[in-house]
């Protein structure tokens, strides 16, 4: 037990965890501010700028962040497709650009897709948000199944209307 507790506080997080009146927990990295679902496990950031949130019935929200580029929206979902494809089958939807609002108010170009399954079921979706300076906030959710895509899909969207920029990315 004692082995266990001194584990526990030798682990370090590479965010802060904030909780939000209602329901949701802030997660605060060093380059961006998103919206989970509460007590959903985060995971901590990978080597490639990777972060997901695991949701109770499978499925998660992810968050991927890329430094400043000059690829346009077709290299960005060329590459995106790659590994996206690579980690799970699927048939990609064309993409399309549009205008979101992120935390801050600002309003930043994005390119949104989905991926549907062999089932024909959308069950991964995808928005890349690229900022001027501070470069890509990439983010995603795979949906476990049918019967919960209307609350997964108010989770994303709520991860969306949440993202800030905090700093530059790598």
């Amino acid at each position: 037990m004692l082995t266990g507790l001194l584990l526990l506080a030798m682990q370090t997080t590479d965010f802060q965890r904030t909780e939000l009146p209602d329901g949701y927990d802030r997660i605060t990295s060093a380059t961006y501010q998103i919206d989970v679902p509460r007590g959903w496990k985060v995971s901590p950031e990978t080597n490639f700028g990777q972060r997901k949130a695991y949701g109770p019935e499978g499925g998660n929200l992810g968050v991927m962040t890329a430094p400043p580029s000059n690829q346009d929206w077709d290299q960005l979902y060329r590459t995106a497709l790659f590994f996206v494809l690579r980690e799970k089958k699927g048939t990609a939807s064309p993409y399309e650009v549009k205008k979101v609002k992120v935390a801050n108010g600002e309003e930043l170009e994005a390119c949104v897709f989905g991926v549907k399954n062999e089932a024909g079921f959308e069950d991964r979706r995808y928005v890349m948000i690229k900022h001027p300076t501070q470069g890509l906030l990439a983010l995603s959710v795979e949906i476990p199944n049918r019967e919960v895509a209307k609350d997964w899909e108010k989770h994303f969207q709520r991860m969306g209307s949440s993202a800030r920029f905090l700093g530059s990315s790598r």
